[in-house]
């Protein structure tokens, strides 16, 4: 049974009162009312999103993400870039350099 459009309030009296809105509606029926929104996000916040991103790219577990994360913190670098060096060791011990 197809859910009831509601009209879309102008202002939300809580966060409860949001909720539970959006848990009854689809946010498609109301893409037409909505605006796009310009966010300035911390730079730790992006960092930790891009790697999250990395994360899901490598197809890696939480638990292999944990060990990245303790190995980074060891060798007090963040934990793109020692993928990155992982990365290239691999490809520089699979592809020695022709000489």
């Amino acid at each position: 049974m197809a859910k009831h459009k509601k009209k879309l309030p102008d202002e939300f009296a809580s966060i409860e009162a949001v909720q539970k809105f959006w848990d009854s509606q689809s946010s498609a029926d109301y893409w037409d009312s909505m605006e796009d929104v310009d966010m300035q996000l911390s730079p730790a916040l992006q960092a930790q999103l891009e790697a999250k991103k990395l994360y899901r790219l490598l197809g890696l577990s939480p638990k292999q993400i944990a060990v990245i994360k303790q190995e980074a913190k060891h060798r007090h670098i963040d934990t793109k870039r020692l993928i990155s060096h992982w990365v290239v060791e691999y490809i520089r011990d699979i592809r020695p350099a022709s000489g």
